[in-house]
């Protein structure tokens, strides 16, 4: 028996919104546009470039590919929390809703998206990890659409890749403090500054101290030094140091019949029913990292560029869930909820390089910008599990627990074995070539080579080679308007394996792309994107296990994408998107049936946010902000039901007054109670993940 429901509401009306809203951002005056700053500073104030599409600092009207920048200043008004929190209002992305101390889940165009640290991957796939602090964050794009040619494990959907704050050569800051919701209280520092001629600094740090929406920890001590060399006019020198500290929660899973389903009020639990253990569940992280950033101009026509980072991270995972996919319930009346335990030990380190030289040059009326690099990531991890409902592992299970009434903190036994030991290498060289005709006409072309290898518990695994292409075309038609289109590819090697041990095989897909970007007036900027998207290897959620992911199968993306954006800094600002996104599966595996749509994807995604600073008297200024998120259902691995879709409101209101900055700001700002996903695992029994509930934040902020 299937049970499916179907989505709820429309976003026409949203999409109607949208549009308009377009339309009278095209019409703003141009006198407005004198408040941009038209300089190399731009690329924050503004985000009209991004270095992540080419590696270069490059217009995104000269990009044949879709791009987004968000700014450090939405960070602020968007009520972002975490990493994943900073996409919500970009096109094609669809970020993870609940709370998963894991790690940041971010789709784009129906795929994972890798995620980058100053052009870096900060760490390898299927890692439970410290999750990236956005308050050491400058800005962060996202590039859409496979990006192999210039990052290798870039992955079909596309690249997250957010820019550190680095030190400046003239002195500014601010600390702050943040209380809020979840017994939420942070406090936060940033300062940078000269220390003599040709050296700056910077310090971030943040303490925080909190709970999930499941009472369960949510605390961060975090310690981010770096320091800038300038020995001359051509060279630069960045060393950046990290040290974080995090003690989090797991996530909380809900009976779909006790909840979504629930038949009446007196059957339903409560939202943020928790089936863990709050004494015993959790992560605990300590991780740390080095950085090497260098830069050099030789001349005129030739740069060399140089980053790499080394991190080591500790981990201890520990975690009481309901094993839905077995018979869940301990009694007939289906109140004491069986459960089971899951332990992980992971240490891993990381070490990445990525090294490229420019050089410019022209032949005849074509101007060129040619890169050449080579990059390396070496990756090791140990990791010691424990499971009790495994036949070889002799630890029986925690007792049930009653969902109306949960008593917590009953002893069980539990331990844990060396499951796994893993070393993974990738070595490749690419080149890019840039072209330029007349300042209109911008063509991309881009090879690479890799190689990978891997090793599990001292056997080779995975030795690999592969060549990646990337072509595109963008040109400026008339005035502002600048169809393009492009052809890219991506090998992404899969560092270890599924629940059982298996090897996954690395990743291949292939993207047409093509679209139109129309730039009315410096500070607006409207895109339209059409993509078709292939991949092999894909690995998917194993419904009946819902630690495992089985690798199989190929699937495929189609969709359309739409998205404006209009700054006016210390003025007015508009952001609004759509997209469809038809992910489905092309070729049949194991868990994979042709033609299904992608577990956890949605087919629509609409977005609008809107804000507008006001003078108040000589001394005083007020900044609002809203904006609407409209989330398409999502189907569950298992093809069985459909999570209704939800429209979330967002806002925010800020006053500065000389140096002082007061703040509050909402996610979720009338407290929607929704799931994220829900699956129904059987005909009898399923799982809910509870979204994240509404976010109130009220911060007050001394600037330097």
């Amino acid at each position: 028996m299937t049970r499916t429901v179907q989505n709820s509401g429309s976003i026409t009306s949203m999409f109607r919104l949208a549009l308009l809203s377009t339309s009278c951002a095209a019409l703003l005056p141009a006198a407005a546009l004198a408040q941009v700053v038209d300089d190399e500073d731009s690329i924050i104030v503004t985000a009209e470039r991004a270095v992540a599409a080419t590696k270069t600092d490059t217009p995104l009207t000269e990009v044949p590919q879709s791009i987004s920048v968000v700014t450090a200043q939405d960070f602020q008004d968007r009520t972002v929390v975490d990493f994943q929190d900073i996409y919500r209002y970009s096109a094609g992305v669809a970020s993870n809703n609940s709370v998963d101390s894991r790690g940041d889940f971010v789709l784009t165009r129906g795929f994972d998206a890798a995620q980058y640290l100053d052009g870096l991957k900060r760490m390898p796939d299927f890692i439970y990890g410290a999750r990236l602090e956005t308050f050491t964050l400058e800005r962060a794009e996202v590039l859409r659409g496979p990006s192999s040619v210039l990052y290798g494990a870039g992955g079909p959907g596309g690249v997250l890749n957010a820019v550190s704050k680095l030190p400046q050569f003239e002195f500014g800051g601010e600390a702050g403090i943040i209380v809020g919701t979840d017994d939420r209280i942070q406090g936060q520092i940033d300062i940078t500054g000269p220390l003599a001629e040709g050296v700056a600094a910077r310090f971030v740090g943040v303490l925080r101290e909190g709970k999930t929406q499941w009472g369960t920890p949510d605390d961060r001590l975090l310690i981010n030094p770096s320091l800038r060399f300038q020995p001359g006019p051509n060279t630069d020198i960045t060393l950046i140091g990290l040290y974080q500290k995090d003690k989090q929660g797991s996530l909380g899973y809900a009976p779909i019949f006790k909840s979504l389903l629930a038949p009446n009020e007196a059957e339903r639990v409560k939202f943020n029913f928790y089936q863990g253990e709050p004494g015993f569940n959790g992560m605990d992280t300590e991780y740390a990292s080095a950085a090497l950033i260098f830069s050099h101009r030789f001349n005129d026509a030739i740069a060399f560029r140089s980053a790499s980072r080394y991190s080591h991270m500790d981990t201890d995972y520990k975690e009481v869930y309901a094993n839905y996919t077995a018979e869940p319930w301990e009694d007939e009346a289906e109140t004491l909820l069986r459960r089971e335990f899951y332990v992980n030990y992971e240490k891993s380190k990381v070490f990445n390089s990525d090294n490229n030289i420019s050089i410019d040059f022209t032949t005849g009326a074509i101007e060129h910008k040619v890169l050449l690099g080579v990059d390396y990531t070496w990756f090791k991890q140990s990791k010691d599990e424990g499971f009790s409902y495994l036949d070889f592992f002799p630890f029986p299970a925690p007792p049930p627990i009653d969902i109306y009434d949960p008593e917590y903190g009953v002893p069980f036994d539990f331990g844990a074995f060396n499951f796994l030991d893993y070393k993974s290498t990738q070595l490749g060289f690419y080149v890019q070539n840039q072209m330029s005709y007349a300042d209109r006409v911008h063509v991309v072309l881009g090879l690479r080579r890799d190689k990978a290898t891997s090793k599990r518990n001292g056997v080779s695994e995975l030795s690999q080679t592969a060549w990646s292409f990337r072509g595109g075309i963008i040109a400026e038609v008339v005035k502002g308007v600048s169809p393009y289109f492009n052809y890219a590819e991506s090998f992404l090697p899969v560092p270890g394996g599924d629940f059982f041990g298996n090897p996954y095989a690395p990743r291949t897909a292939r993207q047409y792309e093509g679209g139109v970007k129309w730039e009315p007036m410096r500070g607006a900027l409207l895109s339209v994107a059409y993509f078709d998207i292939k991949e092999s290897n894909y690995i998917s959620q194993d419904p009946g296990n819902i630690q495992n992911f089985i690798q199989g199968g190929s699937v495929g993306s189609t969709g359309v994408e739409v998205e404006a954006v209009v700054r006016m800094p210390e003025n007015f600002e508009l952001t609004a998107s759509y997209s469809y996104i038809d992910a489905k599966v092309i070729a049949s595996s194991s868990t994979l049936v042709e033609g299904d749509r992608l577990a956890a994807q949605p087919r629509q995604l609409a977005s609008i946010w809107g804000s507008k600073t006001f003078m108040v008297g000589d001394d005083w200024q007020v900044r609002t902000g809203a904006g609407v998120r409209h989330i398409g259902n999502k189907i569950d691995a298992g093809q069985a039901f459909l999570t209704p879709s939800v429209t979330l409101v967002d806002a925010m209101i800020s006053a500065t007054g000389g140096q002082w900055v007061a703040s509050v700001n909402a996610s979720n700002l009338f407290n929607k109670k929704y799931y994220d996903l829900c699956s129904l695992l059987a005909p009898t029994h399923g799982l809910c993940t509870a979204a994240k509930d509404r976010t109130l934040l009220a911060s007050i902020t001394r600037k330097f």
